[in-house]
This record gives C-alpha cells, sequence and structure tokens, in this order.
C-alpha cells in the first residue's frame, strides 16, 4: 500500500501572519481526516481478504476392524468354501428317461443347507432352518419335471413329460433355477435376469422366519420348497436384513443387485445413496418395489466394477426416508469388500 502523504511539521513560532497560522490548521485537518481514511481503509481490506473457515466434506465414518475381516473369512471358508461340490459328489439317483425321480444323498443336502446356512449367518441371520421331508419328497418330482422338459415353469402343463401332480404342487410353492447342489444357492441370492429385479428368491431364503424348507436335486436343476408353515423371527434377528451385509463381505459373493429388507417398511419414498470411503458417489439404480416375497424390500444395482478392486473397498450404504410404523427412519451402513484370498 503506498505511504499516505504526510506534511512537514512547522513550529507555530516560525509563521508571522494569523493567516500562516489558519493555513497550517486547515493542512493539519485536512491531514488527520486523511490518516483516519487511510486506517479505516486498512482496517476494512484486512477484514475482507481474511480467509472464511474452510469447510471440509466429511468422509465416510467407517471402522475397519481386522478382527471383524478375519471372522468374515472364517465364515466364508467354513461354510462356503466347505459346501463347495466335488466331482465325486451324486447330485440324485433318479433317471429322466424313466420318469424316476429318485432322491438326494444326505451328503449333498447336507452341502446345500451349508451353502445356505453361509448366507443366512452373513446376513446375520443365527436360527436354523430344518428339512420337512414331506416337502422334499414333492419337490423332488418338481426337480425331474424341470429337467424332464428343460425349462422352468412354477405351473407346468399337465402335459409336460414326468409330470406329477405332487410335482405341480411343488413347482408353485418353490424356488426353481437351472443350477444344482450348492450353486443353487447362490443363483438364488444372485437373482440375476431382468426378471429378478425384485430378488424374490434371494428374499425367501434370507427371510429370517424361514424355518423349514424341502430340497429337490438333479444334476442339472433344482427346487427348493420355502412357502408356507412360516416361524417367527428370532429374537436376535438385525433390525434390517442386507446383501450385501454390513461390515465385511466377501468379493465372491457381491452381486450385482444389492438389497435391504424390513418387515413392513414402506419404501415408497426411500433415497439410495452410496459413498466410497474416500467421499466420491456411486450413481445407483432403484429396481421397481415390490412387496411380495417374505418381508419388503428395496433393491438398487450400483455401478460399480467389483472385479478391478484390488485390495480393500469400504463403501457406505444411506437410505433416507424408510417409512418404519408411519414414521420415517434413515439408515446408514459400511459394506467392506474384499479378497478371501488374501
Amino acid at each position: 500500500m503506498p505511504t499516505p502523504f504526510i506534511e512537514k511539521n512547522i513550529p507555530f513560532k516560525h509563521f508571522k501572519t494569523l493567516k500562516d497560522i489558519e493555513t497550517q490548521i486547515f493542512i493539519l485537518m485536512h491531514f488527520s481526516q486523511r490518516l483516519f481514511l487511510v486506517a479505516f481503509i486498512t482496517v476494512v481490506l484486512a477484514g475482507c481478504s481474511k480467509e472464511e473457515p474452510t469447510i471440509e466434506a466429511k468422509e465416510p465414518s467407517i471402522d475397519i476392524d481386522g478382527t471383524a475381516r478375519a471372522s468374515a473369512k472364517k465364515l466364508f471358508e467354513e461354510y462356503y468354501l466347505a459346501s463347495a461340490s466335488k466331482s465325486s459328489d451324486v447330485a440324485w439317483t433318479g433317471d429322466e428317461p424313466s420318469c424316476n425321480a429318485g432322491s438326494v444323498p444326505q451328503s449333498t443336502k447336507d452341502k446345500i443347507f451349508r451353502r445356505l446356512t453361509y448366507f443366512r449367518k452373513a446376513a446375520g441371520l443365527s436360527n436354523e432352518v430344518s428339512e420337512s421331508a414331506t416337502k422334499s419328497q414333492k419337490a423332488q418330482e418338481a426337480a425331474l419335471m424341470m429337467h424332464a422338459n428343460g425349462a422352468l415353469n412354477h405351473f407346468p402343463p399337465n402335459n409336460w413329460k414326468c409330470y406329477t401332480e405332487n410335482g405341480n404342487q411343488a413347482a408353485a410353492n418353490s424356488l426353481l433355477t437351472s443350477t444344482s447342489n450348492a450353486s443353487a444357492i447362490d443363483s438364488y441370492i444372485r437373482d440375476h435376469g431382468a426378471e429378478n429385479g425384485p430378488v424374490g428368491h434371494r428374499r425367501w431364503l434370507l427371510w429370517p422366519r424361514l424355518q423349514e424348507m424341502g430340497i429337490g436335486n438333479t444334476s442339472s436343476y433344482n427346487a427348493l420348497w420355502v412357502l408356507g408353515n412360516p416361524g417367527t423371527a428370532p429374537a436376535d434377528a438385525p433390525e434390517f436384513i442386507a446383501w450385501p451385509p454390513k461390515g465385511f463381505a466377501p468379493k465372491r459373493v457381491i452381486y450385482p443387485r444389492w438389497s435391504f429388507s424390513i418387515a413392513k417398511a414402506d419404501f415408497t419414498d426411500t433415497k439410495v445413496t452410496m459413498k466410497f470411503s474416500d467421499g466420491d458417489n456411486i450413481a445407483v439404480e432403484i429396481e421397481e418395489l415390490t412387496g411380495i416375497y417374505g418381508d419388503n424390500t428395496i433393491v438398487w444395482k450400483p455401478k460399480l466394477s467389483i472385479n478391478s478392486f484390488s485390495e480393500d473397498t469400504a463403501i457406505l450404504v444411506t437410505l433416507k426416508d424408510v417409512g418404519i410404523n408411519g414414521e420415517t427412519k434413515d439408515f446408514e451402513y459400511p459394506v467392506i469388500i474384499f479378497d478371501t484370498d488374501f
């Protein structure tokens, strides 16, 4: 800033006339006004140049716990990997050409249940699902019908090859897939296909009230009778059921559709957002709502390339305006995607 002009101070005794004195007084008053103005401007400019406090964008609060990661990996190994099919496994004892439904060896059933248990435990459910022998027998006839006709149909026509009334009844009450053994559970949880936007298969298998089911299985098809005779939700069931679940989730079981379920919840006005741990937003596409499978659920597809993740990747999921008993509530939870090979 330029130095303000200052008049040289001349002692009064050097003035010879009254006019000289009046002139100097005027100069001094003029200088004082200018000095005040300079000081005022300096203060104003100093105030204007002061930086406003920076408000940083709040990054998602995600606590990455190494112990939780180890527990999630152990669960995956002990239930998911342990239920993998081997070449020596027998899928069924039936025969399609003769329309013999046969049965499913207990070792194969055990692996199917173990795979299901993995997904339910990972989602926070501790209650066991038991087998209904009657439902399994009928579901086996339904699986044979799908196998013999090379198609999936919950209401098969009576002119189908190997058609039976028991198989027809089971088909109407079962999940159906052209995948067999424990991998059938993966197929249901993944719920791929344009017609599976509501992830109905996933919702039935992760339903807290599921207490029994029947298993039908061939070398290429599977039928799981899950409808009817529901139990009560366990007392220790989590507040919501999500897939991928809250916490650490193996990359291998992260599917394109994500879901969030609460019994009797209203998701009509719910907004879903996702962010990486650095605060970057992830685009999401909401699927059409429907409430006819298990508990009410909202489903969305995030724009993610899971296979490109080379290290543990934390994502914060937020749901706003979930209707609960006539009021709205917000939910927020982290999902940490990790590779179980490391």
